[in-house]
């Protein structure tokens, strides 16, 4: 499908190496590329990676459940708490070692919970009405993710009418004389701060070609720049700002 976006990012990688396609495909940078982003989602913490996700209030037949599973973007935790039937918060906040959660000798603490597998497990368990809210870091779309061809996204504008033969052009409805591409969906890092991702892709190609010391100087740019961005996160706390980041696009991709 058509990502101008992700596609130029490509041959940038390619043109700053100054190598071409026969020594550093697509594929290849593609994969330097989600190292970088890798790499940024376990440092950077700040508000266009946090997310949160409200679990469905529990009825009569999920009642004593203590497990729940962990969204697929899942990075790292925040905050996990639950809402009661009269509308009180609780805050979990005493996090213990598998181990210890399931020591059968241990006595668990109120509000204790546990990561297990892709799954977090909570005490006391769960009552019909309570509502489980997880906030956390997590992982974007893929560097290189288009919107799905439906009648949803073509009303909301996220897919383009295609030629006929373009690559990865989709007729919809059927034997509606219609071709459509899916948009990029946009990304933070990808659209913002190319700078961040950037670095560390090079970093990894230089690598990969046997250029130490370039490629260490771009691992250093990329931490550098890391920094800076978690930062300026923590002089807008202690400022006291308040920061609002929304971005859904979820079952629409």
């Amino acid at each position: 499908m058509a990502t101008p976006l992700f596609d130029a990012l490509v041959e940038k990688v390619r043109g700053w190496v100054n190598r071409d396609s026969s020594v550093l495909p697509d594929s290849l940078i593609t994969d330097f590329l989600d190292y970088s982003a890798d790499y940024c989602y376990r440092k950077l913490r700040i508000p266009p990676f946090e997310y949160t996700y409200q679990y469905s209030a529990i009825t009569s037949g999920t009642a004593g459940e203590t497990v729940l599973q962990l969204p697929p973007d899942f990075s790292e935790l925040i905050t996990f708490s639950k809402i009661d039937a009269n509308g009180r918060r609780y805050t979990f906040n005493k996090q213990l070692v598998e181990k210890e959660f399931n020591d059968y000798y241990i006595t668990k603490p109120e509000n204790s919970f546990t990561y297990k597998g892709g799954n977090i497990e909570f005490f006391p368990a769960a009552e019909v009405g309570e509502v489980y809210e997880l906030h956390y870091y997590r992982r974007l779309f893929d560097l290189d993710a288009t919107y799905v061809v439906n009648q949803a996204n073509i009303d909301l504008g996220n897919c383009t009418v295609a030629s006929q033969g373009d690559e990865g052009a989709v007729e919809f409805p059927e034997s509606s004389g219609n071709y459509y591409t899916g948009n990029e969906v946009y990304n933070w890092l990808r659209d913002d701060n190319e700078r961040v991702l950037l670095w560390g892709a090079l970093a990894q190609a230089l690598d990969y070609l046997g250029e130490d010391e370039r490629a260490m100087k771009f691992f250093q740019k990329q931490e550098i720049a890391v920094q800076e961005l978690n930062n300026e996160e923590k002089q807008r706390k202690s400022k006291g700002a308040i920061n609002s980041v929304t971005f859904e696009v979820s079952e629409l991709l």
